[in-house]
């Protein structure tokens, strides 16, 4: 028992020197989870694995040093293979072979699990996020994520950057589309207090790669792009966050609220949110229209309005661009403003872990750490991650 501890150790060691860490806890939560999603001879496999896709040919000699026997190599690609279909590496097909490359805990991991759900599983996730995930995922100097406008959010005359506009993403993404249920509201569920913003499950995204491997571990329904936009507006009619993979070329679109999304529960309770969440536009009120009827501030789920004198104020560094509020108001008050400032994604998956990975060489996760854990100290709040705050 003491030499698999050492094992998920040296794991977790491991992975906190990918482009978003893994970073240790006093209570070791984090050793848990590694224990539920890898076998003690997995977490050494994974242990010569990176962030870079890697064929099994360029992986298995450098296991083999440590597993099989120095020799065995189907036995190598076997454990592969196993460790892909129970979502503790990310597979992608590269040139028709198969390529391996370890994930992120969030997004990756946690979100790879989603048919090996537990009450158990989600509550160390839950606690992961609050005792150390939540600094490390904010803290990353660009984020994972990004905040797409809905739809009924953009006036006509605004010129948008396609990577900002929603059916243009799914567009593009062609054929490579699915719908799957979204792990945090399922997790959710199982700990008994389900979403209070949509009854719906099925409406997170897949696109390209994501829909290549969720579809192969058969975690995800194929859909058209005209079905995609329908759960898109369903979304946006039930005033749900769009967030997308921070890439020109996502690989998912989730829908996400402030009582299920470890993300935006985590945002809340960080003061400057839009110093950590990749958007370029934020709200604004007119208070010559505004007749104070609050609905855009219950519609925020971020908590970055406020009436004041009975007309809405915004805060621009906590709005996080989402657009959410614009539609809720009836008097056409609130509407979104380009950010003077734009965050252009990186192209694709390999370009935003380089990007990450190459500033945090450079202390920037220091500097941003420092930030953060400034405004808490002054603010004196802490990481929810997967809890709520409203009542």
């Amino acid at each position: 028992m003491h030499g698999e501890k050492k094992i998920y150790k040296t794991l977790r060691k491991h992975l906190h020197r990918m482009p978003v860490g893994y970073p240790a806890t006093r209570s070791g939560v984090e050793l848990r989870i590694l224990e539920r999603i890898f076998t003690p001879e997995q977490a050494v496999m994974a242990t010569v694995m990176s962030h870079v896709f890697e064929p099994p040919e360029v992986i298995c000699p450098k296991a083999e040093k440590h597993l099989f026997n120095g020799a065995d190599r189907a036995a190598c690609e076997a454990m592969l293979h196993e460790m892909a279909e129970k979502g503790s590496i990310f597979p992608k097909v590269i040139d028709g072979r198969i390529h391996y490359a370890l994930a992120p805990f969030v997004v990756g991991m946690f979100e790879f699990q989603l048919s090996r759900l537990t009450p158990g599983f989600y509550e160390d996730a839950a606690c992961y996020f609050r005792e150390g995930y939540g600094l490390e995922y904010l803290s990353t100097a660009i984020p994972q994520m990004r905040v797409i406008p809905i739809g009924q959010s953009i006036d006509e005359k605004q010129h948008i950057a396609t990577y900002d506009e929603a059916r243009r993403l799914v567009e593009e993404a062609g054929e490579r589309i699915g719908v799957a249920d979204c792990i945090c509201r399922r997790g959710k569920d199982l700990a008994g207090d389900p979403c209070r913003a949509t009854q719906r499950r099925s409406l997170c995204l897949g696109l390209r790669d994501y829909f290549d491997m969720y579809s192969r571990q058969g975690w995800l329904r194929k859909i058209t792009s005209k079905e995609a936009l329908e759960i898109l507006a369903q979304s946006e009619n039930e005033g749900l966050v769009l967030q997308a993979t921070n890439e020109q070329e996502p690989q998912a679109i989730c829908a996400c609220c402030g009582c299920c999304c470890g993300i935006l529960s985590t945002l809340r309770h960080v003061p400057n949110r839009a110093d950590f969440a990749a958007g370029n536009f934020y709200a604004q009120a007119d208070p010559d229209l505004c007749v104070g009827c609050g609905r855009c501030m219950e519609r925020c789920h971020v908590d970055a309005i406020a009436l004041r004198d009975n007309i809405a104020a915004v805060d621009p560094s906590g709005c996080i661009g989402c657009g959410v509020c614009v539609p809720s108001c009836k008097k056409g008050a609130m509407s979104l403003v380009s950010r003077a400032a734009p965050n252009i994604p990186p192209k694709d998956t390999v370009e935003l872990y380089d990007t990450i990975l190459k500033k945090k060489r450079r202390l920037g996760r220091l500097r941003t750490g420092l930030k953060i854990l400034g405004h808490i100290s002054a603010r004196k709040v802490t990481f929810t991650g997967f809890r709520s705050s409203r009542p």
